[in-house]
């Protein structure tokens, strides 16, 4: 019973951090599309590199510290990557010359890279089946939902000034600093949590990871690009384009945000598209239609439509890669780093080749890119199933 009690005390705590942290984390982000515009007189191009800079660092970094990270408590993990990214921000935040800015969105993403691949192997040890798929999805259920409440009161904040949110990020940066170490000094289960090298050499399993797990990897690859567009390229469109205000757009990310989470909890409550390829497949090709929905819509009540549905889908294609990539594995902290990498990955894509097709073209050609994106892991299945290949 006190095995049970330190156990969910412990998932608590990482629910906790999770919300808190990607609360901070998509207002920073977003507050960073408006603050490198308007503090350094960017172009559309240059604001999207700026967002590859802190991802590309952290895609980097995943695999570069991934060695050292996994030799840290995960606890001590968190508190590092909390202490860099409020540090990071605050230089961010004061400096008048952009090329500061810019190695300091390097050490954000260098921070940042210590915080999700740790928090996911940790909450995921030990775990198969509906217990995994619970854990997975109370975490999924906590970032998605600060990722969602995030944008709102980003947006209502950035109408005052740009550094505003990136204060408040700061400041909740602290506050999962806090809450980790007073967790850690409260709950002694939290104290006995071991590194991931430690646990693998305590542990003895034998691996019986599905392969299902290439194509839900290739579908979260493609479908975070698609994401990365909407959280930076569509800002800038509805500033350019649109008659939309920073809390407009603040409340459209707010409905994709509010979509995820709702579409997390159905994923943690269901199994149906446990180990299922059909389903994988048809989440893609839905993906390909909504971005194509995208390039036809006017008004407001258009973009709520598909910044709704674009959340259930995405939510939906998350959840087949973390679940698959994690399902038998023995080195759960491997597997979610290469979960993050390939989100990493999709968010750079997104971010620079969205930024740059829209910068000479337009908003909608970046959609047909989207589309046709998303759709190459449904091709590549197509094509190694006339093969004969069943890996995937």
């Amino acid at each position: 019973m006190k095995t049970d009690r330190s156990a969910s005390l412990q998932t608590l705590i990482i629910n906790m951090a999770s919300f808190w942290a990607q609360f901070a984390i998509s207002m920073v982000n977003l507050a960073l599309v408006y603050h490198m515009r308007l503090a350094f007189n960017l172009s559309a191009q240059m604001v999207g590199l700026s967002a590859a800079i802190y991802t590309s660092t952290y895609f980097a970094c995943c695999l570069l510290l991934g060695p050292f990270a996994s030799r840290l408590k995960p606890r001590h993990s968190v508190e590092l990557s909390m202490v860099g990214m409020s540090f990071a921000t605050f230089i961010v935040m004061t400096t008048k010359t952009v090329i500061i800015a810019y190695l300091a969105l390097v050490l954000y993403g260098i921070a940042m890279s210590f915080l999700w691949p740790q928090i996911e192997g940790w909450l995921a040890r030990g775990k198969e089946g509906r217990a995994l798929n619970r854990a997975t999805s109370s975490f999924n259920v906590s970032w998605s939902l600060g990722a969602a409440l995030s944008p709102f009161l980003t947006g209502i904040l950035l109408e005052h000034a740009t550094g505003t949110p990136l204060l408040a990020g700061i400041i909740l940066f602290i506050l999962v600093f806090l809450i980790v170490k007073v967790a850690t000094m409260l709950v002694p289960g939290i104290r006995a949590v071991v590194s991931e090298k430690q646990n693998l050499h305590q542990t003895e399993m034998v691996d019986s990871s599905t392969p299902l797990r290439f194509l839900s990897w290739a579908g979260v690859l493609t479908v975070y690009a698609s994401l990365a567009v909407t959280l930076t390229i569509f800002p800038l469109h509805a500033m350019d384009n649109l008659p939309f205000s920073e809390s407009i757009v603040g409340f459209l990310l707010f409905v994709r945000g509010i979509s995820t989470v709702g579409m997390f909890v159905v994923m943690g409550k269901t199994s149906i598209w446990h180990f299922n390829k059909h389903i994988v497949l048809i989440t893609q090709i839905l993906v390909a239609m909504i971005c194509l929905f995208g390039t036809i819509i006017e008004g407001v009540g258009g973009h709520i439509l598909f910044f709704f549905l674009f959340g259930i889908l995405f939510s939906m294609s998350y959840s087949y890669s973390i679940f698959h990539g994690a399902s038998g594995s023995v080195n759960r902290s491997h597997r979610m780093l290469l979960h993050e990498v390939l989100l990493t990955i999709g968010t750079v894509v997104g971010s620079v080749v969205g930024g740059t097709i829209y910068q000479y073209l337009d908003f909608a050609t970046v959609l047909y890119a989207c589309a046709a994106l998303v759709m190459v892991p449904v091709l590549g299945s197509w094509v190694f199933g006339l093969l004969g290949i069943k890996r995937v």
